[in-house]
């Protein structure tokens, strides 16, 4: 089963939008931080594969997808769980 392409754009654009919001909350906003400065040190550096900021930053960078992908996923969860509702209420139309 394919999708329509407006659908498809339209989840897109979800995505696109809850990532951004995502990245601007409050709550994670010091992981993004920590990874942003773990990546600025590294590259005061040059040999970067032999220095610990290296996999410092590795570790920030891994921690900071982590919370994107978590808040992906529960927002669409939230999103699915309300276009379902939304499928299976009784519309005000129909009566």
């Amino acid at each position: 089963m394919s999708f329509p392409a407006w659908f498809l754009e339209t989840i897109q654009g979800r995505l696109v939008e809850v990532s951004a919001q995502i990245e601007h909350e409050s709550e994670p906003r010091q992981t993004f931080d920590e990874e942003r400065e773990a990546f600025q040190e590294l590259f005061a550096f040059m040999d970067i594969a032999r220095n610990p900021e290296f996999e410092n930053w590795e570790d920030k960078l891994s921690l900071k997808q982590s919370v994107i992908y978590e808040r992906l996923y529960l927002q669409g969860l939230k999103d699915g769980m309300q276009l379902a509702h939304s499928f299976t209420a009784p519309s005000a139309l129909s009566e």
